[in-house]
C-alpha cells in the first residue's frame, strides 16, 4: 500500500484493503499501524529523514461564510456535499471538515453556530463518502457531536487547549492533530522557530499523556508567526520530522505562498511548497485544490 487512499477506504469500496475499517476504532487501530510500521520515523535528534513513498493528501472543506480564501462558497449543506465529492474524485485520501474560520482576525462563534453548519453537512458526508473524515475544531461539544456524526480524526488548532478538550481525547481513541500557535505564540525574534515549536509540541504532547500513537503534529504555518519563520520553518523541517510523529502541513493559499511566489496561481505554488515539505519529511499536506499536487504525487 503506498498511501492512504489505497489503505484506509471505508468497508464496501473497491480497494482490497476495504475489510480494514468500517468503524472510528478500527480506523484508529489502521491508523496506527499504517503510521507506525510504515510512515513514523525514529525519535531521534540525530535521524535521516525518510521520504514516505507518497504525500497523503487531506483535502479541505470550510463551511464558513469568513474563511480567507473561500468563505461562503459551501455554506449550503448540498453544495458542500458537491465539494466534498470533487475532493475525492481529484484523490483525497481524507477530507477535513471545519465550521468555524481560524484566519487573522476571525471572530469567534458558539458551539450552537458552529454544529449548524456543520452537523447537516457531516450527515451527507458520512453517508456519501469512501473516505475518512476529520473535524476542525477546539470545541469539546463540537469535537463529540461531530464523532457522532461520522468524523474519525481530530485536528486541533488549539493543541487541545481549550475547555474539555484534552478530556474528551483521552476518553477516546482517535488521532489527534495537535498544531503550534494558537495555545502558544512564538516570539518574532525567535532565531530557530522549528527547534522552539518542536520543543514545545513535545511538551505538549508529555503533558496531555495521549497514546504517541494517537498524535500527528502540525507547525502551524501562518498561525502565531512571522513571514520569515514560516520560511525558515518550511527550509528546516529536521527538528519537527525528529520528533517520531507523522507531521502535517498546512500552508495552501496562506500568506507565506503569496510572498514567496508572488506572480503563481496560489494552488500551483501551495502545491510545489507542499511537495518540498514532503521531501523533506512532512507526511500529510492539507490543501485546498489537489489536481497540482496529484500532478507531482504521480509524476
Amino acid at each position: 500500500m503506498d498511501y492512504l487512499a489505497r489503505f484506509f477506504p471505508r468497508d464496501g469500496h473497491e480497494s482490497a484493503a476495504s475489510t480494514l475499517w468500517n468503524t472510528a476504532a478500527d480506523f484508529s487501530t489502521v491508523w496506527k499501524l499504517f503510521f507506525h510500521s510504515v510512515e513514523k520515523a525514529p525519535a531521534s535528534p540525530h535521524v535521516t529523514l525518510r521520504t514516505p513513498r507518497a504525500p497523503i493528501l487531506m483535502g479541505i472543506l470550510n463551511l464558513t461564510p469568513d474563511s480567507f480564501s473561500d468563505g461562503g462558497h459551501f455554506l449550503d449543506p448540498a453544495a458542500a456535499l458537491d465539494q466534498a465529492l470533487a475532493i475525492e474524485a481529484d484523490g483525497a485520501d481524507l477530507i477535513d471538515v471545519g465550521a468555524e474560520s481560524t484566519r487573522p482576525g476571525h471572530h469567534r462563534i458558539s458551539a450552537t453556530e458552529e454544529l449548524r453548519r456543520l452537523l447537516p453537512v457531516l450527515d451527507r458526508l458520512a453517508d456519501t463518502l469512501h473516505i475518512p473524515i476529520s473535524v476542525d475544531t477546539s470545541k469539546a461539544a463540537v469535537a463529540q457531536a461531530a464523532f457522532d456524526h461520522g468524523a474519525v480524526l481530530l485536528n486541533d488548532v488549539a493543541a487541545l487547549s481549550r475547555p474539555g478538550m484534552a478530556e474528551f481525547a483521552r476518553q477516546g481513541d482517535f488521532p489527534v492533530v495537535l498544531m503550534h500557535g494558537v495555545a502558544h505564540v512564538l516570539p518574532e525574534d525567535d532565531p530557530q522557530p522549528s527547534a522552539t515549536i518542536a520543543a514545545w509540541l513535545a511538551t505538549r504532547i508529555h503533558d496531555l499523556q495521549i497514546d504517541p500513537q494517537r498524535i500527528v503534529i502540525d507547525p502551524g504555518i501562518g498561525f502565531g508567526i512571522t513571514r520569515a519563520q514560516d520560511a525558515a520553518i518550511l527550509e528546516n523541517l529536521a527538528p519537527l520530522v525528529a520528533l517520531g510523529y507523522p507531521l502535517l502541513m498546512g500552508l495552501s493559499r496562506k500568506r507565506i505562498v503569496r510572498i514567496l511566489h508572488p506572480d503563481r496561481d496560489r494552488d500551483d505554488a501551495s502545491a510545489q511548497m507542499a511537495h518540498h515539505a514532503w521531501q523533506n519529511g512532512a507526511a500529510i499536506l492539507r490543501l485546498h485544490e489537489l489536481k497540482p499536487i496529484q500532478r507531482k504525487r504521480t509524476a
